[in-house]
């Protein structure tokens, strides 16, 4: 299936803006609630942060299930007038409480994007996988990277809860973009699969179990360092807000970098030892930034856990969907379940390792988790090694 490059590049926008904002103010939410509601129990945090991942663990199975009956597109719209709504609630919130609630009801919404990255992957086809892949990433990261910056910015602002107001004038401005630009977006299809083809439920059963253990716990590493990494550069290392807001962008400038590499060796055939060495040097890196005192090693240590985290990423998904060519919608709705389920434990085993240990802690404990995830990959998805790229099994009509 084909589509215009102009649609490709709306979708490509959509999940820019949806990174961008999600990212935005995530490093800083300690010192956005302390600003903005008085509140300085760094727990509440993870809190917060709990409740939004829950939210999304919820909503996008829900969603996945009614792309089976709803056009994408339309799903989309509905999502993005509900973030509408909801950015205006939160831009007027007057204490924590109505926050929190307008918070949960604009991730129901925002949960519709979830669906555009396998809708992108379908409309390119087998041939363009690793491509689409390899962008979604750059834009991935891209999108980090400009939030963080505005981040810093944005907590700095008299009153940060404007900043609502003005994404949720952007948000209409792109429902508007995407109604003139998706009403041909063939995003429903009636799938025919061939008797001879089509896997067993159990093995299929067994496969989503495996690989959604490895996403559970890879995502669980890679996001607990998140929440409490600006307050650790600070404290530890006396950088100023602007410092440490650049030193946690690191990883997303080396993913950048990462582009080539991703398209060149992500082959299907070297999936197997590309994400388990990625894994490895992840494993090392988290290690090393937890436990060194030289601000030199801690930067040498980003850079390297970017590049990798990229490639890890990129290979683990590319994985999923070399083995989900005849349900790529169903299994990357399970697959994103497993992922949220990640990002809903990851604050929890953040705020547990630093209220015991330090600050330090959460980026140890990941090096850790990340080291128990490769042996968890070993026994299972990676076991067999020369996987081979699996034939189309469904007929598509539009």
């Amino acid at each position: 299936m084909t589509t215009s490059k102009a649609t490709q590049t709306v979708l490509f926008s959509l999940i820019y803006y949806f990174v961008y904002t999600d990212v935005a103010l995530s490093p800083f939410y300690p010192q956005f609630f302390e600003k903005v509601f008085g509140i300085t129990d760094l727990e509440y945090t993870a809190f917060y942060i709990f409740i939004a991942r829950f939210t999304v663990v919820i909503a996008v199975p829900i969603l996945g299930i009614l792309s089976k009956y709803f056009e994408v597109k339309h799903l989309l719209y509905i999502g993005q007038w509900i973030s509408v709504g909801m950015l205006v609630g939160m831009a007027g919130a007057q204490n924590v409480q109505q926050f929190l609630w307008c918070t949960v009801l604009l991730l129901i919404g925002k949960s519709s994007f979830f669906l555009i990255y396998p809708l992108l992957i379908a409309l390119n086809g087998e041939k363009k996988r690793s491509t689409v892949v390899g962008i979604y990433h750059t834009t991935f990261h891209g999108a980090i990277i400009l939030g963080t910056l505005s981040g810093a910015w944005f907590i700095n602002l008299e009153d940060p809860l404007l900043l609502f107001y003005g994404w949720a004038v952007v948000e209409a401005t792109l429902w508007f973009i995407c109604c003139i630009s998706l009403r041909k977006l063939p995003s429903r299809k009636k799938i025919v699969a061939k008797k001879t083809s089509v896997q067993s439920g159990g093995k299929q059963f067994r496969f989503l179990v495996a690989i959604g253990l490895v996403i559970f716990a890879f995502h669980v590493a890679n996001n607990m360092i998140r929440p409490y990494f600006t307050t650790f550069t600070i404290t530890d290392f006396n950088l100023s807000l602007l410092e440490s807001s650049i030193l946690f962008l690191i990883p997303s400038l080396m993913a950048l970098i990462a582009y080539p590499t991703i398209r060149k060796f992500c082959s299907p055939d070297k999936l197997s030892f590309v994400f388990a060495f990625a894994l490895g040097i992840l494993a090392i890196s988290l290690t090393l930034q937890g436990m060194t005192n030289s601000l030199l090693v801690l930067c040498i240590g980003r850079a390297f856990y970017g590049f990798f985290l990229a490639i890890a990423q990129s290979t683990l998904e590319l994985y999923l969907f070399q083995k989900s060519s005849n349900q790529l919608n169903v299994n990357y709705t399970i697959a994103s379940s497993f992922q949220n389920a990640g990002l809903l434990v990851a604050p929890l085993l953040a705020s547990t390792s630093v209220v015991t240990y330090n600050l330090a802690a959460p980026l140890v404990v990941a090096g850790a988790i990340c080291l128990l995830t490769f042996f968890v990959a070993c026994l299972t998805i990676l076991k067999d090694r020369k996987t081979p790229i699996q034939k189309d099994v469904a007929k598509e009509v539009v």
